[in-house]
């Protein structure tokens, strides 16, 4: 059988996506043998214009150039990957949109052409159909081979759909909300081997909202703690906002700033 044509490419965003395909000398050539990458610039510097059986894109949607690159993406391609949380769920660019007045570097965006009278920052599964995303910033370099791996293989990848918390109590880690923090584990999908509040450091969302996420019972949870509701609100923007706030639509959480 030919092997499956490949090609990794990025949108804005800082590439970090990409740096997590590239796992070591011997693994990247182990993918290499597996399939035939027609385009990824980390390694190669030739283009390549023909069809995909996959395509990995790593970045946010924030100018015409983004969107025109993923449409032909699109269609050339037999199967689309969002690659980390920019394609996924919007990520730092997306802060944008909620936080324009108290951001100082985004000035510079207001004076840059090529996003001129384009609209919000958004993940690229709000313009195309794509058929998986692998999210958090950046993806967990075993996840990323874990996927690669079953999709050469003709499986199914599925998601970790289980909450962060699941990961911590198996990493046998104290709960960073005994001690009064705004950490979004309960809210959010695991799969990260929660890195971040194994480190000491809370979860602030980067993998997605669970499926049955509840933010009643999590704002009441921080209420109870005196935490500042609008705090909490910010907290949860800074990786998955645009997605959050669709969820939050209708709530009396909907407009906390």
């Amino acid at each position: 059988m030919a092997k499956p044509k490949v090609g990794f490419y990025d949108i804005t965003g800082c590439q970090g996506c990409l740096l997590s395909v590239i796992f070591n000398e011997d693994e990247i050539l182990d993918i290499i043998n597996a399939v035939d990458i027609k385009e990824f610039r980390f390694i190669m510097g030739e283009k390549y214009d023909g069809p995909l059986d996959i395509a990995f894109i790593e970045g946010a949607v924030v100018s015409k150039e983004d969107l025109e690159m993923v449409k032909r993406l699109r269609e050339r391609s037999k199967v689309v990957v969002a690659l980390g949380t920019c394609a996924c769920h919007g990520n730092i660019p997306s802060l944008r949109s909620f936080n324009e007045k108290n951001i100082e570097y985004l000035k510079y965006d207001k004076k840059n052409e090529k996003q001129k009278d384009f609209g919000e920052p958004s993940p690229i599964i709000k313009h195309i159909n794509v058929e998986y995303c692998v999210s958090g910033c950046p993806p967990d370099r075993e996840e990323v081979k874990r996927f690669i791996k079953e999709i050469l293989l003709g499986k199914t990848f599925y998601n970790y759909q289980d909450p962060v918390c699941r990961e911590c109590k198996l990493n046998e880690n104290g709960c960073l909300l005994d001690h009064d923090k705004i950490c979004l584990g309960p809210l959010i999908k695991g799969g990260c081997r929660a890195v971040c509040p194994t480190s000491g450091l809370e979860c602030y969302g980067c993998r997605g909202l669970i499926d049955d996420a509840s933010f009643e019972d999590y704002f009441k949870l921080m209420k109870e703690k005196g935490i500042d509701p609008v705090m909490v609100k910010k907290h949860m923007e800074t990786f998955a906002g645009i997605e959050i706030n669709e969820k939050l639509k209708g709530t009396k959480w909907e407009k906390l700033h």
